[in-house]
């Protein structure tokens, strides 16, 4: 009891200064986010932060997981019980395009990290493993899907890509340029592009046999 005890107070000490990561991350920028500001934020002595992560870069690349990892797991609640294969991609589809996926008050903190991640191999390793983990949900949840069976596992992979790259330009432009760009709409015109896509392939194969 007393180490699931210590682990269960670590795991919520980890949390709460990567809270105050992010909040400072967002305020002052990722670069200018000091130690000595992230342990203030967190009620925190500095001395604190060293003791539950290595170096600053290694913090960086937890407030990254940490990150994802919440998204993830708001994905996962959101289609979990969802045994419809249909339901469960436009489940899918509709959260990713939802500010429950990105919030725009976060955005100047991803391209803070994806320009980091330049110079960081630690982060870019860990934004490489998140874009995967991405990637292989979405092929996935397009195996199970109806309809699909006539798209190849390279091309469904090459969806995957697309639909990564759709959903983080939908929150650029939105970010920039609000007023003309509604996420509902793009996730309404991205399902239906993967699904007459998926019925070109079929045609396609039906005229092949």
């Amino acid at each position: 009891m007393a180490k699931r005890g210590r682990k269960s107070i670590a795991k919520e000490r980890r949390a709460q200064i990567l809270d105050a990561f992010r909040t400072c991350a967002v305020r002052s920028g990722l670069e200018k986010a000091s130690l000595r500001e992230v342990a203030k934020e967190a009620g925190l002595p500095v001395s604190n932060l060293h003791h539950f992560f290595k170096n600053r870069d290694d913090m960086v690349s937890e407030l990254e997981k940490w990150i994802i990892g919440g998204v993830m797991e708001d994905l996962d609640a959101e289609f979990r019980d969802e045994e419809d294969p249909q339901k469960r991609f436009r489940k899918i589809i509709e959260f990713l395009f939802s500010p429950r996926a990105q919030k725009l008050e976060d955005g100047s903190l991803y391209y803070d990290l994806w320009s980091l991640a330049h110079r960081s191999k630690t982060l870019r390793r860990t934004l490489r493993d998140q874009i995967r983990e991405e990637r292989e949900l979405f092929v996935e949840e397009l195996f199970r899907a109806d309809g699909f069976s006539a798209v190849s596992k390279p091309e469904m992979k090459e969806i995957a890509n697309i639909m990564i790259a759709l959903v983080e330009g939908t929150f650029y432009v939105l970010d920039m340029d609000g007023e003309n760009v509604s996420p509902k709409r793009m996730a309404r015109i991205t399902r239906r592009f993967l699904q007459l896509y998926a019925e070109e392939k079929l045609r396609e194969r039906t005229a092949e046999e």
